[in-house]
């Protein structure tokens, strides 16, 4: 059992063996640097001693928290593979943490000096503010006590704001401009301490570099500078964004962008997860969720612009009603339809059409009749709703951890709620770089792919694992999930052994029954069954998807996948169990979700000796 227990330790450690490393570092250099001064003011009081330490470790981690924001340096040593040695997937966690660190050192460097003041009062009869306001203290005479007091207000503001509560809380915008604090505060430093500009310059040099990159990439390059093109509600207050992809905007799966839309905030900047596969050259999307104020003003947008397209298109709703109830008067009526002389857009004015048309229907248009089976008009859910092009600029892309997927044997992404967006990427990105890798069978002359891609890596079986709370969240992505089932489907192929896929509904169950078709359903598809059957059978709406011909209502289409679908929780236990029963290799879990669903995953990795990988959220 101890044994047992030692190599889970052993195997959490070698999980996170770069923030050990990094911790470890960081820890001795700060014990260097405080024997530095205790050597140095050993003739000194104790007081001083601590006072001089602190600002010494002060003077580090203004450093340190100024290098742990910049992205794109971070994005250059992931490519370059340097994530083993360093802590990348965890720069704002040790960004926090070193935040919090300047504020402890803050606080006992003041504290010291001014119990040190209070001694020395004692000794020589002199008065406190004496101490606390000497004009000849500092490289710049006076401004000691002023500049540390005001410090110290700045971090004090900077701290409370930066809390969990307030970020989550749908007030983002108070964290944002109260963290643009941080430059007086560096100016401060400099006026405070003479010695810290040796300590900064670098940092500093670094931070105006990177700072100028970016907007250098934003005003003066097309990269920066796009267009979003449509507008989708999904369901559970989630914005799906289609943006025109930029010239020369290469991106790997799982990478992430900044995003600024003048037309929510001129100023806000928020991250958001490439949703799309980067072989897609025309376009990129994101899906956002709501989750405080920027995003909720995105959705407020967007129910606006529905509820403006509903209103402009209620003619078009009652002109439909009139051709359904003229096509009504058809429905008892014969007819037939042959496939050599049927066409797509030919209607009337072609000879061919009425080869074999019927008597009791001389005037009726196919093209009108495909349209109706086809191309239903879709919910108000799923319409694009920018009449018009809304201008938006990206800062990016940064990548993730996720694209350390194509170097595992391995893989199991589990996903919690809208952190699917980095292996729906991945995924897409899968199936884009099968397909390109298909060939003709020479006997049956159908694509298949009955080798792994080159394309592909070291990677040879993926898990995918999606959780969410409620059935409609599945509808995001519903058309990649209908892709990845349509090629295990095929016998033979790669995928049928290559990729594994599971769904969990957390919530209550609200699919209805299958053999049941919804009501809403039964009057959408207005249509003539006997012209339906007919255009199936002839093959003319083959290519029409699924959803748009067994109905159109979110659970009909939802349906396509419930083969996929576990109700309830996850038993994590048995589903760990299962995977390591079948791994060829070391198994790496990748994974982005809530923190609840994270703590529960890592200790099951942590018990079953798999590597662990939690995506930035």
């Amino acid at each position: 059992m101890k044994m047992r227990r030692l190599d889970r330790w052993i195997n959490y450690a070698g999980n996170h063996r770069s923030c050990f490393s990094f911790g470890i570092i960081l820890i001795v250099i700060h014990l260097v640097l405080v024997a530095e001064r205790v050597y140095q003011y050993r003739h000194s009081g104790a007081w001083i001693v601590i006072a001089r330490s602190s600002a010494q470790c002060l003077h580090l981690d203004c450093a340190l928290v100024l290098l742990l924001t910049l992205r794109r340096s971070f994005t250059w040593l992931r490519s370059r593979g340097m994530d083993w040695l360093l802590p990348l997937d965890r720069t704002i966690y040790f960004h926090k943490m070193i935040g919090w660190l300047i504020c402890v050192f803050s606080v006992v460097h003041t504290l010291a000096h001014i119990i040190n003041y209070g001694i020395k009062s004692r000794a020589n009869g002199a008065k406190m503010r004496d101490y606390l306001f000497d004009k000849t203290a500092g490289w710049i005479p006076g401004m000691v006590t002023p500049s540390g007091f005001a410090l110290l207000f700045i971090l004090l503001i900077m701290g409370l704001f930066s809390h969990r509560l307030v970020r989550k809380s749908g007030r983002f915008e108070l964290f944002y401009w109260t963290h643009m604090l941080c430059l007086p505060f560096f100016l401060l430093m400099i006026m405070h301490a003479g010695n810290v500009w040796k300590w900064l310059i670098g940092p500093l040099c670094l931070f105006g570099a990177e700072i100028g990159y970016r907007i250098g990439f934003i005003c003066c390059s097309e990269r920066g500078r796009t267009k979003v093109t449509s507008l989708q509600l999904l369901p559970n207050q989630v914005v799906r964004l289609k943006i025109e992809r930029p010239p020369y905007f290469e991106y790997n799966a799982g990478d992430y962008v900044y995003v600024n839309i003048p037309h929510v905030a001129r100023f806000e900047w928020h991250p958001f997860t490439i949703s799309s596969a980067p072989e897609d050259e025309d376009y990129m999307t994101l899906h956002v969720r709501v989750a405080g104020g920027w995003t909720g003003r995105l959705y407020s947008m967007c129910q606006e612009d529905a509820a403006r397209l509903e209103r402009q298109q209620s003619r078009h709703r009652i002109v439909q009603q009139q051709l359904d109830s003229k096509l009504s008067a058809f429905q008892s009526m014969p007819m037939t339809l042959e496939k050599s002389t049927v066409a797509v857009g030919t209607g009337q004015d072609n000879p061919a059409f009425h080869e074999q048309e019927s008597t009791s229907l001389p005037a009726l248009n196919t093209e009108v009749a495909i349209s109706i089976i086809s191309t239903p008009e879709p919910r108000s859910n799923f319409k694009d709703l920018l009449p018009i092009e809304m201008p938006i600029m990206l800062d990016g892309p940064y990548s993730g951890s996720a694209m350390r997927a194509w170097n595992c044997r391995h893989a199991l992404f589990i996903a919690g709620g809208i952190g699917v967006t980095p292996f729906a990427s991945l995924l897409q990105s899968l199936v884009s770089r099968y397909h390109s890798s298909m060939n003709a069978c020479p006997h049956c002359h159908q694509s298949c792919c009955t080798n792994v891609p080159s394309s592909l890596g070291k990677l040879r079986h993926v898990d995918f694992m999606w959780v969410n709370r409620d059935l409609l969240s599945f509808q995001w992505f519903l058309e990649l999930l209908l892709d990845l089932d349509k090629e295990q489907s095929i016998r033979g192929s790669v995928m049928e052994n290559f990729l594994d896929i599971q769904l969990f509904q957390t919530g209550t169950k609200t699919m209805p029954d299958p053999h049941q078709p919804c009501a809403s359903c039964c009057e959408s598809l207005a249509v003539i069954p006997q012209i339906q059957a007919n255009l199936l059978d002839d093959g003319i709406v083959q290519s029409a998807p699924a959803s748009q011909v067994t109905g159109r209502c979110p659970y009909c289409t939802i349906r396509q996948v419930k083969h996929l679908l576990n109700y309830g929780r996850p038993v994590w236990d048995e589903v760990f169990r299962e995977v390591a029963l079948r791994s060829g290799g070391r198994v790496t879990v990748f994974y982005c979700g809530p923190a609840s669903m994270a703590r529960v995953v890592m200790a099951q990795c942590k018990k079953f000796g798999f590597t662990f990988t939690k995506e930035i959220s």
